[in-house]
């Protein structure tokens, strides 16, 4: 319904004097506290008449088709009686803000929770500007972005820190000969401290979880070949479902991760059959999952009421030839030494950054019988077998529920109902214009279905998500240290594994920090939810999260690099300084960049009384944010 403000007031205006009426005349029949009562109360509608009528004083006939207020102003003037403004405070409630932003903090608060479900974290200034705008249209900018690559930076981030190390007096024996995990890090906290396609690369992340390679393994001295293999989880993020499984697949980093480099075709003279790694973690992890699934996501039941498994170990055998042949593309340069690309070369002499080839002669011939009936012919090319094998992949129904439940789980909630994940299979399986696979789709269908923005259930226990240890740090570090006097935001992200339990390419195996299906032991379990993130969440990881919170909140030391104090980023406060004498505001203000409007009653008061009494502004302000990071409040997205 349109609204304009002209008849706003005056219904108002006539609501106020039938009341008025009503209480004068019967002002003489009441005793004196009580007169003296209404006395008041007609002097605050007085007040409450005089903001009204100001609204009237249009310059035009605005008319809005939504509502008024959170920033729908224009053409209409606010006067006040006065406008409070406390003792030595710089900070004015204006009557203006009742309908500015600003004064109206529920549009910074929805955006805020947005940003947390699609991003790494964001700034004050982000939210300020999503809070302007729908929350499509700024999809749709997102869209337009151009990516932030991860490998263009890391040879440069060796060679600066290689660098330091020599002016410290290190050993050039010493040094790793290329890029290792260490300059991965570097370069990952680089990109995602300073680059604005914020939503790819919170898509990115998400699939580094799916897609699982990990330092934890041969690739730890491989940084350049891990941050290539980063960056085609950022190029497709946004791009085909096919294209990525396409491109994860010639990794060479994938390859030595799950075995299918240099896998050559059944020798059964010699006992050698191809590996089936790779066959059974597509399947299991990247595409169809165990069991058969209906479009909601729920698992379907023989007659007995048994799961029904999507392929057996014939399966998987048959699946294993498709992966054959493929070896290293392209060779490192040498000094004085050219080695040229063949089938069998290892890590280190391949370049681990570029797309394995097919090698014909080594690929597994003839025909192979997939899944559902599905035949690959014989006399195709490997290149060709490997394409008809993930187009078939892609188009079985499991696909779309299976992933779109997983990316749900990731970027919104645990627990998605059956609704929420068809809808989304559906766009999967379809994007509008008959294209399967179409990931702005699906991401676009995630963040906007209305189970991802109602707050309606907020106080269902079946909804929400434990934040992930590393997405508690980034959303700290956007929200607070975007100040860095050298213009480096390197940061050492295996201490923060170690010791909170996640850093991005550290999985300790191939299914993730944590399955999708984990019940830690207790209510959640007993109610037959899932939460994925308790999995790495323990007694050990608790503390240590809390100590680095510690770091970042009171020793102010948000970003470091080992063995470089001096280039230490420190968390940024100097704009909540002005908020430090009014503790209600300064929450208010935290509220917004941190908690997403969230902040409960019981844990605003406990803080308010912790902090109070403290005469020391920098000191009360540290405190705060301290005590707000490690409450409940803020681990939990709801």
């Amino acid at each position: 319904m349109a609204i304009r403000p002209g008849t706003f007031v005056f219904g108002y205006i006539r609501l106020f004097f039938g009341f008025r009426q009503k209480e004068a005349s019967s002002i003489g029949t009441r005793d004196s506290r009580k007169h003296a009562q209404r006395q008041v109360t007609i002097t605050m509608r007085i007040i409450i008449l005089t903001l009204l009528l100001g609204i009237t004083q249009l310059m035009g006939a605005q008319t809005y088709d939504d509502y008024v207020g959170g920033g729908h102003n224009r053409n209409i003037t606010v006067t006040t009686s006065s406008d409070f403004q406390p003792e030595g405070s710089e900070r004015v409630a204006a009557g203006v803000n009742t309908l500015t932003i600003p004064g109206l903090t529920g549009k910074l608060i929805d955006a805020g929770r947005f940003l947390a479900q699609a991003t790494l974290g964001a700034e004050r200034a982000t939210i300020d500007s999503v809070a302007t705008i729908s929350f499509e249209a700024w999809i749709d900018q997102q869209f337009e972005e151009p990516p932030t690559y991860i490998r263009p930076l890391i040879q440069e981030v060796y060679d600066t820190s290689f660098q330091r190390f020599l002016a410290a007096g290190g050993d050039t024996m010493r040094y790793a000969e290329r890029p290792s995990n260490e300059h991965f890090d570097y370069a990952w906290w680089q990109v995602n401290m300073t680059n604005d396609d914020l939503l790819r690369q919170r898509v990115a992340f998400a699939l580094s979880e799916i897609f699982v390679i990990s330092f934890k393994s041969d690739l730890r001295r491989y940084g350049e070949g891990v941050a290539s293999y980063y960056d085609v989880l950022i190029e497709h993020s946004l791009g085909n479902f096919k294209d990525l499984l396409r491109d994860v697949t010639l990794h060479p980093c994938m390859g030595v991760y799950l075995t299918h480099l240099n896998n050559p075709k059944a020798n059964p003279n010699r006992n050698i059959y191809p590996d089936e790694n790779y066959a059974r973690e597509m399947m299991q992890l990247f595409t169809i999952g165990l069991y058969e699934l209906n479009p909601d996501g729920t698992r379907k039941k023989d007659g007995e009421g048994n799961d029904i498994p999507t392929y057996d170990n014939d399966d998987i055998f048959e699946f294993a030839k498709i992966f054959t042949g493929l070896g290293g593309g392209t060779t490192v340069e040498m000094p004085d030494t050219v080695i040229e690309p063949a089938f069998g070369r290892r890590p280190g002499i391949i370049d681990m950054a570029e797309p394995m080839v097919m090698y014909e002669d080594k690929h597994e011939p003839g025909e192979k019988r997939l899944l559902n009936g599905f035949v690959i012919p014989a006399g195709q090319t490997g290149m060709e077998d490997i394409d008809a094998t993930l187009e078939h992949l892609v188009n079985h129904p499991n696909t779309g529920p299976f992933i779109g439940q997983q990316l749900i789980q990731r970027l919104v909630k645990s627990n998605p109902s059956p609704g929420y994940v068809r809808r989304v299979a559906a766009v999967f399986n379809d994007n509008g214009a008959g294209v399967r696979g179409d990931m702005k789709a699906v991401i676009k269908a995630i963040l906007l279905d209305e189970e991802a923005r109602s707050c309606l259930w907020y106080n269902d226990p079946a909804q929400g998500k434990l934040k992930e240890p590393i997405i508690r740090y980034t959303h700290f570090a956007r929200a607070m240290g975007r100040v860095s006097e050298s213009g480096y935001f390197w940061n050492h992200g295996a201490d923060y594994d170690d010791d909170a339990g996640q850093h991005p390419m550290y999985s300790p195996s191939v299914f993730n920090f944590y399955w999708p299906d984990f019940q830690p032991i207790g209510q959640i379990a007993d109610q037959g939810l899932v939460a994925p993130e308790f999995q790495s969440h323990n007694s050990r990881t608790s503390i240590g999260f809390v100590n680095f919170v510690d770091d970042w909140a009171v020793r102010e030391t948000l970003l470091s690099t080992r063995g470089n104090p001096s280039r230490d980023v420190l968390t940024h406060i100097d704009d909540l300084m002005p908020l430090a004498e009014d503790t209600e505001a300064l929450l208010n203000e935290l509220d917004i960049l941190l908690t997403n409007g969230m902040l409960r009653d019981d844990t605003r008061q406990i803080i308010t009384t912790i902090v109070d009494p403290m005469e020391d502004p920098f000191e009360k302000v540290k405190l705060t944010i301290y005590l707000m990071v490690i409450s409940a409040d803020y681990t939990i997205l709801k």
